[in-house]
């Protein structure tokens, strides 16, 4: 049976605090990652409504007691191991996590543990990239867990959780095979998602996963190689898989070169090519739709 002890005293606690963190594992092999926020992880029943009796109105009755899920925001100064998570919820075989999520004062001396059990990601949110932008870059991760429960802790985080790798939303780079992409400004955000059931013993059955379409916009000026590929691809039909391309997404230090984090990017086909909304009616951008098989999150430095 799900266990739910979230109490009031305990959610204030983690709106008020000073840090979060998010921590897999338990004991000496517990791992730790410093969070920007949490949410999520409260108690709630859904009503049940009965059929109508005697009476003109339906009787009503809460159901079992459930819980939200979990979402963070974390910076691409997470740990390996919260790496690795995300990344393998994007295959084949994801994997279930036990963990916590702690809140600290503004001194990383923990106060409360919201703990979880059986955890799977379902959703992770890439923000707007925009080479105008200034914005932190944070990637929202939700999760889906078979327990929760809440109560107090003690500990205090090293100081070394809140060193975090400088990332801004502007510092990215697309890359598509045989495609120019150095005039490309902006990527919309996009979610990559995963279904979830529970079963009869409240564990947490992986589904299918959801690779989103990607909205990009790039300049007029240079753009003859996506104009000769929607020409091929969807006015002139060639786009079986043969003529999917491959191509990435890399998230850059402020260097611009130095590569943190990458989206591999699989069987990638356009579906539209449009001017871009101005107001003066100049076309001086152009927006391309694409659709992508599978994406695959690599590591800094490479490795999956």
């Amino acid at each position: 049976m799900t266990q739910l002890t979230l109490s009031a005293v305990v959610a204030r606690a983690l709106a008020s605090s000073g840090h979060f963190a998010l921590q897999l594992g338990s004991g000496a092999n517990a791992d730790v990652s410093l969070l920007e926020s949490s949410a999520g992880g409260n108690v709630f029943g859904e009503v049940v409504t009965e059929p109508n009796g005697p009476e003109p109105f339906p009787k009503k009755h809460l159901g079992p007691p459930q819980h939200d899920d979990l979402v963070v925001h974390v910076g691409l100064s997470m740990s390996n191991a919260l790496f690795d998570w995300i990344a393998g919820a994007w295959t084949s075989q994801p994997q279930t996590k036990d963990g916590a999520v702690l809140a600290t004062d503004f001194n990383l001396d923990v106060k409360t543990a919201l703990a979880f059990g059986g955890a799977l990601i379902t959703e992770m949110t890439v923000p707007t990239l925009d080479a105008a932008s200034k914005d932190t870059g944070l990637l929202a991760v939700k999760f889906s867990s078979s327990t929760v429960a809440a109560a107090p802790a003690s500990g205090k985080l090293s100081l070394a959780f809140s060193k975090q790798k400088l990332w801004r939303t502007s510092n990215f780079r697309l890359q598509i095979a045989g495609i120019d992409c150095t005039r490309v400004s902006k990527i919309e955000s996009f979610t990559v998602k995963r279904e979830v059931v529970t079963d009869q013993t409240s564990s947490l059955i992986p589904g299918d996963i959801d690779f989103p379409n990607l909205t990009i916009t790039l300049s007029q000026v240079g753009s003859q190689t996506w104009h000769a590929w929607h020409e091929d691809f969807v006015l002139n039909g060639n786009n079986g898989e043969a003529f999917e391309r491959s191509g990435s997404i890399s998230f850059l230090s402020p260097d611009l070169k130095t590569e943190l984090s990458r989206i591999d990017l699989r069987n990638v086909g356009i579906m539209r090519l449009a001017p871009a909304p101005t107001e003066s009616g100049q076309v001086t951008r152009l927006i391309a739709e694409l659709y992508c098989e599978e994406m695959v999150l690599i590591h800094p430095g490479g490795g999956p």
